[in-house]
Order: C-alpha cells, then sequence, then structure tokens
C-alpha cells in the first residue's frame, strides 16, 4: 500500500542515488587520485554507488537494486566507522589481494542524511592524510556542496521558498601558514569551523578547499527581499563571530572574512551557476576591501559577462591588426598672443569594431591591463609608432618632430622589453633621438631600482622619457633627482577646472615650479578651452596639447 510516507522514503532513496551516482562520476573523472575506485554508502552501510571498475572487480557484486550493505565486502563485518577519522580494513574478492580502505563522512542537508564515502588504496601506496588531503586537494566542493544544494533546490520546489549560499572566506589566511606554520593553520582552521557550526546546524556548512567555507541556509519567508534581510544578518553574525579573539598555542589571531552570497529558487540556475554566482559575490566583497558582505547582483553579473566577451574580441582585434594609431599633435608657444608652432605629436591607440564603429579606449585600455594584452598590443604600438616616425624624416616638417608613446606598467616590466626595443629599433632604423617613452609615477614607484637600470640603459640609445599624468600618483622629488627624465605631463583632471578652481592653479603652479628647478619640460594635455591656454601661458607653461589645438587624426591627416 502507498501512502505519503512511503512516497517521501522512495523520493530521499532516490535522492540520495542520484547524489551518490554524482559523487561516484566525479572521482571516475580523477583515475589517477581513485584508480582503485569508490564506494557511496548510506548510513545503514547500503552501497548506494561504486565505481564501474569494481563492480567488475568483486566477484560475489550483484549488480541489480537495492544494493547489498558494504560490509560483506570486508573481512571484519563488525567494523565501526567514525566520522572524520580514517579506519581501514580489507576488502576480499579484489583481484586476489587485500586493500586498505580510507573513510571519510559527511552530512548531507536538508534532510540530514548521511553519506560515506569509501576511498579504496594499495597497501603499496603512499597513504595520505585523509582530513587534510580532502581540504587542500580534493575538489570536494563539486561533491558535497553540489549535493547540498542539489537537496536545497528540492525542498525549494517542495515548499515553493528561497535558500541561499553564502561563500565564506578567511581574509588573509595565508599569512597564518606562512608565518606559523600548517599545523597552527590546521587548529585556527579547526576553531573557525566549531564558531560557524554553533550558529547554523552542521548539515547546513561545509568547509570547501583551505580557508573557505560554504553555507547553505533556508529562507523563512516567501520575498526576494525579505530573504536577502534574513541572509545578511546571518551573515554579520557569522563577521561578529569569527572576528573574536583565536588563541591557539599561545598566539592570539584577530581575523576578519568576507562573504558572498546568492539566494536562488528550485531552478532559476543551475548548481554550478549558483556556486559561480556566490563566488563572484565574494569576489565583490573582497574588492570592496573586505571583512564585509556583498550579495550576487545580476547586473554586476551582465557587466562581467560583457567584459569576458569584449576581452575575447579585443583578443582577437590585435591578432587580426583591426587596432590603429592616432596622433595628436604637440604645440609650443612663447606667449599666449605669440604664434604656436608643432614640436611632435602623441601616439594613441584605437580600436575601430566592424559594423559598430570605435571603442571607447576607457573601455578597452584598463581591461588590456588587467588581462595582460597590453604586452602584445604595446608590442605592436612600438612597431607601428616607429614605423610613423621613420616616414616623417622624408617630410621637411614632420623631421624635425618628436613622437611621444605610452609605455604601460606590466609592458617595462617584462624582462624583454630592453631587448624587444632595440630590436625594433634596428629592425625599422628609425631615430631613437626622436622617440620619448611616457612613464606613470606608479611604475616609477613600484621598482625603482630596476626602473633606474631600464631608463638608464634606454636613454643610452637615446631615448628621453617623461612622466605622464604627474601630480595624480605619488609625486616624489626622489626619482626626478634619480632619473634622466625630460618632461612631466599636467594631468587633464587638473587643466579641466582651472579657470575657476584655485586649488588646480595651485598645484599647476607647483608643477612648473618644480620642473624650472629640476630643468624640465612641461606639457599641459587636455587644453580644451582658450581660457585654459592663455591662463597657462600667463603661468609660464609652453608645451600644450589638447582638443583646443588639434583633435587626435589618423596619420595622413596630420
Amino acid at each position: 500500500m502507498t501512502t505519503p510516507y512511503t512516497t517521501e522514503k522512495a523520493r530521499q532513496t532516490a535522492s540520495l542515488e542520484e547524489t551518490a551516482e554524482h559523487i561516484v562520476a566525479s572521482c571516475d573523472t580523477m583515475p589517477e587520485l581513485f584508480c582503485e575506485g569508490v564506494f557511496v554508502c548510506d548510513e545503514a552501510y547500503r552501497v548506494l554507488a561504486l565505481s564501474r571498475s569494481l563492480q567488475d572487480a568483486l566477484a560475489s557484486f550483484d549488480k541489480t537494486r537495492p544494493y547489498p550493505s558494504v560490509l560483506t565486502f570486508f573481512a571484519d563485518d563488525r567494523l565501526v566507522f567514525q566520522k572524520d577519522r580514517p579506519q581501514y580494513s580489507t576488502l576480499l574478492d579484489l583481484r586476489g589481494e587485500c586493500v586498505p580502505v580510507v573513510v571519510y563522512q559527511r552530512h548531507l542537508q536538508p534532510s540530514g542524511s548521511t553519506l560515506m564515502l569509501l576511498v579504496l588504496q594499495k597497501k603499496t601506496q603512499t597513504r595520505f592524510p585523509l582530513k587534510r588531503y580532502f581540504l587542500a586537494q580534493f575538489p570536494n566542493r563539486f561533491l558535497f556542496l553540489h549535493a547540498m544544494l542539489q537537496e536545497a533546490m528540492r525542498y525549494n520546489a517542495l515548499h515553493q521558498s528561497l535558500s541561499a549560499l553564502c561563500l565564506l572566506d578567511i581574509d588573509h589566511f595565508k599569512t597564518i601558514n606562512h608565518v606559523h606554520g600548517y599545523a597552527i593553520g590546521d587548529e585556527v582552521l579547526s576553531l573557525i569551523t566549531k564558531r560557524l557550526a554553533s550558529l547554523v546546524k552542521f548539515s547546513e556548512l561545509e568547509h570547501l578547499n583551505g580557508d573557505e567555507f560554504a553555507i547553505v541556509l533556508h529562507s523563512q519567508f516567501g520575498t526576494f527581499d525579505d530573504t536577502v534581510a534574513q541572509m545578511h544578518r546571518h551573515a554579520a553574525s557569522f563577521l561578529k563571530v569569527l572576528a573574536e579573539p583565536l588563541d591557539v598555542q599561545g598566539h592570539t589571531f584577530l581575523l576578519t572574512s568576507s562573504i558572498g552570497i546568492v539566494v536562488f529558487d528550485q531552478d532559476e540556475y543551475t548548481v554550478d551557476r549558483i556556486i559561480q554566482y556566490a563566488d563572484n559575490a565574494l569576489y565583490e566583497a573582497k574588492k570592496a576591501g573586505r571583512n564585509t558582505i556583498a550579495f550576487f547582483d545580476p547586473s554586476i553579473q551582465r557587466k562581467l559577462e560583457e567584459k569576458v566577451d569584449l576581452l575575447a574580441q579585443l583578443r582577437d582585434a590585435i591578432a587580426l591588426g583591426h587596432m590603429r594609431l592616432v596622433y595628436q599633435k604637440q604645440w609650443t608657444s612663447d606667449a599666449k598672443d605669440a604664434p604656436m608652432s608643432v614640436i611632435g605629436a602623441e601616439a594613441l591607440v584605437r580600436w575601430y569594431k566592424e559594423g559598430e564603429g570605435e571603442v571607447a579606449p576607457d573601455r578597452f585600455i584598463a581591461l588590456s591591463e588587467e588581462s595582460g594584452l597590453i604586452v602584445p598590443l604595446g608590442k605592436w604600438i612600438l612597431s607601428e609608432a616607429f614605423r610613423e616616425l621613420k616616414r616623417w624624416e622624408e617630410d621637411p616638417f614632420k623631421c624635425r618632430w618628436q613622437l611621444s608613446i605610452n609605455i604601460s606598467v606590466k609592458q617595462f616590466e617584462q624582462e624583454d622589453f630592453i631587448s624587444t626595443v632595440q630590436a625594433l629599433l634596428s629592425h625599422v632604423q628609425c631615430d631613437p633621438t626622436k622617440v620619448r617613452f611616457e612613464l606613470t609615477e606608479s611604475l616609477l614607484i613600484q621598482d625603482l631600482k630596476s626602473s633606474l637600470r631600464k631608463i638608464h640603459t634606454l636613454s643610452k640609445l637615446g631615448i628621453s622619457f617623461s612622466i605622464d599624468d604627474f601630480g595624480t600618483g605619488y609625486s616624489s622629488l626622489a626619482y626626478l633627482k634619480r632619473l634622466p627624465i625630460h618632461e612631466l605631463k599636467i594631468d587633464k583632471t587638473f587643466i579641466r577646472d582651472l579657470t575657476f578652481d584655485s586649488a588646480d592653479v595651485i598645484l599647476v603652479r607647483t608643477i612648473l615650479g618644480i620642473a624650472r628647478q629640476f630643468h624640465l619640460d612641461v606639457v599641459a594635455e587636455g587644453v580644451e578651452t582658450y581660457e585654459q591656454y592663455a591662463l597657462l601661458c600667463d603661468m609660464g607653461c609652453r608645451f600644450f596639447q589638447g582638443y583646443f589645438l588639434s583633435r587626435p587624426v589618423p596619420s595622413a591627416a596630420l
């Protein structure tokens, strides 16, 4: 006779068997780790799933469900498995040899059912510490966290409710391991686990790899906003309990943590998407300064996906030669009413997408820096700019111009940067004394010793140097004294409000004064109005760049 109880019991059994099959399938994808196979059993030791290799190797195994107890395959059928503690027995009739068994037991939520993972290991193999192995090496988020989320989604469907995945990461935990050793680090993790377990059910908590924890919680409310508020309260309690001092072997640790949360129902997201979105939220929490909580935001996800798509398109554009250089002239004048003349130009990279037009530089320049694509892009810019400079040698006016080229931090840091420049100069045969590299202050500050060496080497080739966006970073007179710098460029943010902001006037006057003391030229960039130009001239500035004078144009329009 079928009753609601037997129906629910059958559903739970089918659910556990599905989870067990998923675990075994995951293990089968890593034969180098689980070459002898695995069993997954329920709390009564009944086999729910096992590796296909074991099905063939066990002579007495009956492949029809329900499977027998796993204890029927062991020498001692009174063996008691203890949670989170390795136990070794022998497995009979496995290709005629005895194989030690390592047992790892975990609880799954929300039903509180118990699954045991039995990993077989030959005597001749090096035995591993089970707990450390699972925490540090085995990607168990694909096993137990997947199972927890699948159970939560079934619960949501049954009760028309919402759940949330909280990914919690201990901020700067690696420092503890590096300074105090892994033994103390493990004790700290154990205490962290106990503190978290004091706030949630054991079945809701999963320790992932290293210093990362997952917590799957059910909402007490039916609406998204109320669920978010509830989860924020939970997360705040996690931050609070973990911020309390931890004493381990005479050391006191003050920890902070970051938490990323995604709320989900029964079918809006897949399990993998839930984990991905919680991980993205965790990243946002860290980016916000750590020790904070961030919820998954679909709009941020859309921006991230757009960014990934743009990165792929940028990679193709660089490889297929779809990038272009334009040039913005630089001018000089002795006074605001005196004639102006061109002294050179700055090479600027542009990306024109077929059918869409120009992509704004602020969309792809930072992306190329972040992704490392700035290195191949920077090399292409150098090559194209050197060729343009070589063409200028045939022009009676342009032959006297100087060409400024922006050099990125990552590009400059490459070990082969100098040899790359030397090779391009040798190949193109342009005049290096007409080349000016624009560097940022941050580049110089990060590794002044290395920067000194590279700049002096390049200076010997005839290349001159400019500090781009001077005053926006950590402006230090030390590197102006030590480096062979020839020019400072006043950032356009100081020029934009120059005619009505007295603070910008003071800053620009200060930069001009510093430059005079160090015998450096100063270029004001971003000059867009006559009023800005006239005020700069009155201050003593003699070199200018901006839309008031000329816009960036292709080579043919110079």
